[in-house]
């Protein structure tokens, strides 16, 4: 993921926290926190954000969570012949449901969306002199508020061509604030914009359109574009089987092809997929903390086997007060993709060991094959 940590001039840098601690809030730091965090705690805490629709669009982190949501899961592999001391590794990572609705998840949905928009435009401006820069469009309001949202979409196609504007990202926002703490909003639809290209003069726009168009700045680097991005998608409207951000003319799905990011890599020893463990809680184990990668004894986990369709996966969750010489609980809940990633992984991993059983010398399998001499 792109770094978040540097303050750019358009003030979307949240600071940097502690390592695997949830960021915490007082009503008193209100006014000294960034934007962008000055946001997440308005979703996290304000009722009056439940209170806002407009088109069925809302506002984030106003649905429900899922059991499993922020809970621990313990990855592995235990093909401890091919690892250092025969031990273990064990890779402990946070699940979660990766949905804008959901209270606990939604930053991790927002930093993922942004991630994705930054890789987009980063790579269409390799090899152009010119940056993205972030506008504000907005429609009059008394007409804005009696209109759906394919209207709205509709008139704005018809304002970027006046405008100019041929590539660009967009996002919806359906609601602004009455108050500086971002706590009260109240519908009134405008699109936010990050564009490449010369925007024609605010006033010939606004005679033209009679929309209000707003120059924020230009995104100088990847960090300013990541920023504004996850600023943008903070409080923007979100709404199921509707795209967030939406990308047109030299950026759109169409045109511009995007390297995926690099899969997560498998055990760092022997290559093979991870695959789900329960770590053993008894007098005989000493359970790694929640939140170790590396290696460990063997003894204390024990492979998840789906049974059938019901199994359930151990997840686990940090105790206010510890038990059983442990920081964390265990608790078991279906989840079908982890049931899933089980199925897919247990035939891999049942392949390699077949193939290494066929082998006399086991060395052999990370051996080159010479193709021709010299």
């Amino acid at each position: 993921m792109y770094p978040a940590h540097t303050q750019t001039k358009l003030e979307y840098a949240i600071q940097t926290q502690e390592p695997l601690a949830e960021p915490t809030y007082q009503e008193k730091d209100t006014m000294q926190l960034s934007n962008y965090q000055n946001y997440v705690l308005q979703a996290q805490s304000s009722k009056h954000w439940k209170d806002v629709e407009f088109e069925e669009f809302v506002l984030l982190a106003q649905g429900q969570s899922k059991p499993y949501c922020k809970k621990w899961i313990s990855y592995g592999c235990d093909n401890t012949k091919q690892h250092p001391h025969n031990k273990h590794y064990a890779e402990h990572k946070i699940k979660t449901c990766k949905v804008a609705f959901c209270p606990l998840c939604f930053e991790s949905w927002i930093n993922r969306q942004a991630n994705r928009t930054t890789r987009r435009l980063t790579t269409f401006l390799e090899k152009r002199k010119f940056n993205f820069r972030h506008i504000v469009l907005s429609p009059p309001q008394e007409q804005a508020k009696s209109m759906s949202y394919v209207q709205l979409k509709t008139w704005l196609n018809q304002v970027l061509k006046v405008a100019n504007i041929q590539t660009a990202c967009v996002v919806f926002h359906p609601f602004r604030f009455q108050d500086e703490k971002k706590s009260i909003p109240y519908v009134s639809p405008h699109f936010h914009l990050m564009v490449y290209g010369r925007v024609t003069n605010t006033p010939e726009f606004y005679n033209k359109t009679q929309w209000l168009i707003k120059n924020k700045g230009d995104l100088e680097n990847e960090i300013d574009i990541f920023n504004c991005a996850r600023y943008l998608l903070s409080h923007c409207g979100v709404k199921k089987k509707t795209h967030a951000m939406r990308y047109l003319g030299d950026i759109s799905y169409r045109k511009l092809k995007v390297e995926k990011e690099p899969q997560i890599q498998g055990c760092p020893y022997c290559n093979l997929p991870l695959r789900i463990f329960s770590i053993n809680f008894d007098t005989k184990h000493r359970p790694p903390p929640i939140d170790y990668v590396g290696l460990w004894d063997s003894s204390c986990f024990s492979p998840i086997v789906d049974i059938d369709n019901d199994t359930q996966i151990p997840f686990y969750e940090m105790n206010d007060e510890p038990e059983n010489n442990t920081d964390y609980s265990e608790e078991l809940i279906f989840s079908f993709e982890e049931l899933l990633s089980i199925k897919t992984n247990s035939s891999k991993i049942a392949n390699y060991k077949y193939d290494m059983s066929l082998l006399k010398f086991k060395t052999a399998i990370s051996c080159k094959t010479i193709t021709s001499f010299c």
